[in-house]
């Protein structure tokens, strides 16, 4: 009796086993150029259930539409140089990634700046296309490299890459849910955006104490986190962050870290990219930051939030 019961829970493992190996074949098969490669926990009191949310940045993707692209050089070596270890281009990506949030049903979509190489028409216009056939809510946060144009173009105001931003507004975008919220900032040109900081002040003014996951294309810099200057100057020659004593800053975006690092500040968590690298470290002892790795690598991160 103990022999056949012995067997039957052998069978039993066996067949879990074959299952969650052909699951995670599956799986890889359908998405092959992209992969989860971070799953951050954070963790707010008062919060019921958990959210998951994907989180991209920097997939730097184009459409080719002319070779020559100025100071960026020639566009098929550009492109290629913003593709996974198999060499699949970044535009190729994207797809995958839209299914795979589709796939996993997650709360949302967020988005770090530089989803864009640079603007062209055909890029925003296929960025849109793409963010279109999700089935759940997205942030787009602006980076640099969005609104730049090789061929120094202005951006149209009726750009596809407007409409990617709530009401239009690149400057600040909420994502809110009963027990917290996740704001989109400008920070693109490597100080606060002044229409950022009036919206925040108007924004945390009515809910004080509402807790907040913040959203940023370039990472902030305080002295508690040293070691992110030392890698950004170390990986660029120069701290590619914000921050007193890392670069200049205006007035402007030293009243918006003191308004949202402050001892009140309902921020709990601050996203950001631009880097190119990953690093996790505390702006303050209650306010951790992640820079996120690029997603032209074929890298995505999972941020999941859950109560106490």
């Amino acid at each position: 009796m103990k022999h056949r019961n012995r067997n039957r829970w052998l069978h039993a493992g066996l067949v879990l086993c074959a299952t969650l190996v052909l699951t995670f074949l599956a799986k890889h098969y359908e998405f092959p150029d992209i992969q989860i490669n971070h799953v951050e926990e954070i963790t707010i009191p008062g919060v019921e259930g958990e959210y998951e949310f994907l989180f991209l940045t920097d997939l730097h993707l184009a459409v080719k539409t002319k070779e020559d692209l100025g100071p960026l050089g020639n566009a098929d070596v550009r492109i290629a140089g913003f593709s996974n270890p198999q060499g699949t281009v970044s535009a190729k990506q994207l797809p995958q990634w839209i299914s795979y949030a589709n796939q996993e049903q997650v709360d949302a979509v967020l988005m770090g700046g530089d989803m864009l190489d640079y603007y062209s028409d055909a890029n925003a216009v296929y960025l849109k296309e793409q963010m279109d056939r999700l089935t759940m809510p997205y942030l787009f946060t602006l980076g640099n490299h969005d609104l730049f144009s090789p061929w120094e173009e202005a951006v149209p105001a009726e750009s596809a890459l407007y409409e990617l931003c709530k009401g239009g507004n690149t400057a600040f975008q909420i994502l809110e849910y009963e027990d917290f919220v996740i704001c989109a900032i400008d920070n693109e040109s490597y100080q606060v955006n002044e229409a950022s900081l009036a919206v925040m002040k108007e924004w945390l003014n009515e809910h004080p104490d509402k807790p907040m996951i913040l959203l940023a294309h370039v990472p902030f810099y305080t002295e508690q986190i040293e070691g992110l200057k030392e890698t950004s100057i170390r990986v660029w020659g120069q701290p590619i962050i914000i921050g007193e004593g890392a670069r200049d800053t205006t007035a402007v975006t030293r009243e918006f870290m003191e308004l949202v690092f402050g001892a009140e500040s309902p921020v709990v968590a601050v996203f950001t990219g631009d880097n190119h690298f990953y690093y996790k470290g505390n702006l303050t002892d209650s306010i951790p930051q992640w820079v996120i790795d690029p997603s032209f690598a074929g890298n995505g991160t999972m941020i999941r939030v859950r109560g106490n």
